[in-house]
């Protein structure tokens, strides 16, 4: 499988992110980000994936050969990278492969604005294509594409100042918050936010356990979450308030109650738009619908997956509203306009984001003097769950995703029993299915990993996880049986 770009950056297998590749990649966006305003600077980050460090070398170097001044931040969530560079307005690239397999990474650019939309990764995907005919460059490397000699440019590190800026970001707006009350039960593993995040927490007042680091890349999926089991014995074994964590690139929060039970992440984004005042959102159409409901939201728009689609709808949102903001399934949270509050201003942040979330639910539920899982029950009572199936090659998930579509009805009665009927289809992304007492159930293939994800949608908790588990069951079956 050739490198590509997926829903929001560059993603691939390990193999093929050769050194050359990475410098290619890295090239074409510097020259299309030339193009549109010449930047002196480029700020770097990467997540602690095994295959990371040497990425970045290959990054570094080709900044370094662009005449451009290296802004290192070291290992550094992605939101944190993304403020750093808008605060400095310099361009940047991140290397990471956020939650996927430790056999995959990936690449993620940042122009000056914000991160690359669409029309962006069309363009530096051409200009990739381009290079790679041209022979770019190919005196540097070897056949193999390793580097023929190993330079080590020069860098700025800017990991302090990168770091403290992102965290002021939070202990600013929120200096008026006192989260005392809370004990935090903080899940380390591979998150590159393991130390920043929760350091945030305890400056607003947290009490903090730490507990699960990883020296080995875990691959944590804030939408298809398997240690829940693990989870709840740490949270009976600690007495805490809340379990917290992030995926590998920290803009993905993961936040599990008391009760031991998982807060999905679009309403974590119903919680935090409702904290900030938020006037009008922006959300994949796999979020939870309940948002529509909410009197307080003027209006929401749905868009195709990716954190780029919704920056994008936020672009035409904030033309009519002053405040706007959008979210994803997955739970990170994507600022639009600078919020005020008192003497305080919290900053926007138009890339995901998930420190932002996490506070702000913690923030309100001690406000409102309830808990978090109590919090939660105040929204619209509609549930979500989504499933992951794995090892599902891109042109199987392709043939899956037609044959849904073509035969819609017969596969709402396979999985949920001959009484379901079919209200309407929406192929925006995927195949969006509604019946007609108001359930939907969602089949998206992943664009670049063999992976398909199934979300589900419905009046209860219980009933939208076992419409998750027959959808997965549905799934794998046709995997299996390869019919097609």
């Amino acid at each position: 499988m050739a490198l590509s770009f997926g829903t929001s950056g560059v993603r691939g297998l390990v193999t093929e992110f050769t050194d050359q590749q990475v410098y290619l990649l890295v090239s074409a966006f510097l020259k299309y980000a030339d193009t549109l305003n010449v930047s002196k600077s480029v700020s770097t980050g990467r997540d602690l994936r095994e295959s990371s460090p040497k990425m970045l070398m290959a990054v570094h170097q080709a900044v370094a050969d662009h005449s451009k001044t290296i802004l290192s931040c070291g290992d550094v969530p992605t939101p944190c990278l993304a403020f750093y560079s808008q605060e400095k307005k310099s361009l940047a690239v991140m290397v990471t492969g956020s939650h996927i397999p430790a056999d995959r990474n990936g690449v993620k650019f940042y122009l000056e604005t914000g991160e690359t939309l669409k029309h962006d990764d069309q363009a530096i995907f051409a200009q990739y294509l381009k290079l790679k005919e041209e022979n770019y460059k190919s005196e540097l490397f070897e056949t193999s594409g390793s580097f023929k000699t190993k330079n080590s440019p020069a860098i700025t590190d800017a990991t302090a100042e990168c770091q403290k800026l992102f965290t002021a970001r939070y202990t600013e707006f929120f200096k008026d918050v006192n989260l005392g009350s809370y004990k935090v039960l903080f899940y380390e593993h591979s998150s590159v936010a393991r130390d920043l995040a929760p350091a945030i927490l305890e400056q607003l007042g947290a009490k903090i356990v730490r507990l699960g680091r990883s020296d080995v890349f875990i691959p944590v999926d804030t939408e298809a979450v398997d240690s829940l089991v693990q989870f709840q014995k740490w949270m009976e074994e600690h007495k805490g308030d809340v379990l917290v964590s992030t995926d590998g690139d920290g803009d993905r929060p993961l936040v599990v109650d008391h009760q031991g039970q998982i807060i999905q992440g679009d309403k974590l984004g119903m919680i935090t738009s409702l904290y900030l005042g938020v006037q009008a959102v922006a959300l994949p159409i796999s979020c939870n619908s309940g948002i529509s409901e909410m009197k307080e939201i003027k209006e929401a728009v749905f868009t195709k997956i990716g954190s780029p689609f919704v920056v994008a709808a936020l672009d035409e949102l904030a033309k009519k509203y002053d405040q706007v903001a959008g979210f994803e399934a997955n739970g990170g949270y994507i600022l639009k306009s600078n919020i005020s509050k008192k003497d305080s201003v919290l900053k926007s942040l138009p890339t995901r984001d998930s420190v932002l979330p996490i506070v702000a639910l913690l923030a309100l539920a001690a406000r409102e003097k309830v808990t978090p899982a109590e919090l939660i029950q105040r929204l619209p009572q509609k549930y979500t769950a989504s499933v992951l199936v794995k090892n599902c090659p891109l042109e199987v998930s392709a043939k899956i995703l037609e044959k849904v579509n073509a035969s819609s009805e017969a596969v709402i009665q396979d999985i949920f029993g001959g009484s379901s009927q079919v209200e309407s289809v929406n192929t925006l992304d995927g195949v969006r299915i509604t019946t007609k007492n108001g359930e939907i159930v969602h089949f998206r293939p992943s664009g670049n990993a063999p992976e398909f994800r199934c979300y589900v949608e419905s009046k209860t908790q219980k009933k939208a996880d076992q419409m998750a588990q027959t959808s997965k069951g549905f799934l794998l079956k046709m995997i299996e049986a390869r019919c097609f």
